[in-house]
Formats: C-alpha cells, structure tokens, sequence
C-alpha cells in the first residue's frame, strides 16, 4: 500500500513539474487585446477591428496566423494594439518582420500627416514571444512594455 502511495504521489509530483516547466503559457489574443486595453493609457478612443481585416491593415500574411485580435484607434493618432498568435515560432518571426515593415510605412505617413505622433512610433512596442507577437503604439509605451511584458509571461 505504502509502495502504491508513492508511486501516485511521485506521479502527481512529475506531473505538476512538467506542466510548470514545459512551455509556454495558451493565450487568447481577443481576451489579452481586451485586457491591455484597459491597463495601457490611449488616448484615441479605441474600437476592435473584425479578424478578417486586421491581416490586411497590419500587411501580414494570413496563412502564418492561427489567431488575431486588434483594437485600432480613429487614426486622429498612431496608437493601435494587435496581437496574433502565429501557427509556429517560425510563422511568428515572418509575422514580426511584416510588422517591422508597416511600422517603417505608419512611420513615413505620420511624418508628414501629424509630425507629433512620431516619438510614439520611435517607441513603438513590438514583442514576439514563442508564437506571439504583440504590437503596441499607446501614449505611454514605456508602462505599456511592461504590461505587454505580463501578458506574455502570464
């Protein structure tokens, strides 16, 4: 009995390891967008932006993507927030190269549309963690890094 009680106990302990060490955490990008919404400061009020258009607003390729949610603002100012969850780590790197890319064109626009949104996007939060990839431009990205930060450590 007490052999069979160690074992279960021994198990249970293996088990529990392995589930605190083996991999990353499972996220939702539509409830980890809302949950950054409401910790980040914006100042443009916010709406979400249905899964089927943010791929194209953001130039990122569809078939790297397992997931998505975004919240974009009135375009009055840079700020945006996405988050995709990619279908690899390698899907997830092409995915943060695309968005380099349209940070680099948001860039160019704004330089000469509203000059005064540029130091948002000099400081522009993009993340890519595992098959994550998080794209933050708020009015404070420095507090915002570290609540991108959380959200992808869980």
């Amino acid at each position: 009995m007490k052999r069979l009680a160690f074992k279960i106990v021994g198990l249970s302990t293996a088990f529990l390891f392995m589930a605190g060490c083996g991999g990353s955490v499972d996220i939702n990008p539509s409830e980890a967008v809302t949950e950054m919404n409401e910790q980040i400061t914006f100042t443009d009020q916010f709406a979400s932006v249905d899964e089927q258009s943010i791929n194209r607003i953001y130039g990122v390729d569809e078939s790297l993507v397992e997931s998505c949610a975004a919240m974009s603002g009135s375009g009055a100012t840079a700020e945006t927030l996405a988050m995709w969850k990619a279908k690899d780590e390698s899907s997830a790197e092409q995915i943060e190269q695309q968005l380099n890319e349209f940070l680099k064109a948001y860039k160019e626009g704004y330089a000469d549309y509203k000059p005064e949104e540029v130091p948002k996007l000099d400081s522009a939060i993009l993340k890519r963690d595992g098959v994550y990839v998080v794209l933050c431009i708020s009015a404070d990205n420095e507090v915002a890094k570290t609540i991108v930060d959380d959200v992808l450590n869980g």
